[in-house]
């Protein structure tokens, strides 16, 4: 019986939690929705950026400067309008052209 009321009570706050932010969202401050949405930018934007300075990869010299390049790129393509598709599909070439290009260490 214990297990039955827990998974009840887990299950409404559950849906509570899903809930409130969509009935009460017309009530918030503009600026407290508007920095929620980028709140959420800014996580992926740090996940991304201690993802590029922490990356190793022995076989291409200056690994993180690639990779900062990389992203770089598919940022600007982004920033200028294409898709998702595209800005990815650039950042991975450019990837690989400039760990083909570099000199591999010895």
């Amino acid at each position: 019986m214990s297990v039955l009321i827990a998974v009840l009570v887990v299950g409404a706050g559950s849906l509570a939690f899903r809930a409130v932010p969509l009935l009460g969202a017309r009530h918030l401050p503009h600026a407290i929705t508007n920095s929620a949405g980028l709140a959420g930018l800014a996580v992926i934007a740090a996940l991304t950026t201690r993802a590029v300075l922490h990356h190793e990869d022995t076989g291409i010299p200056a690994a993180p400067f690639v990779a900062a390049v990389s992203i770089g790129v598919g940022l600007l393509l982004a920033l200028r309008g294409r898709s998702v598709a595209v800005a990815v599909a650039a950042g991975l070439a450019t990837y690989l052209v400039l760990a083909a290009v570099l000199p591999s260490p010895l």
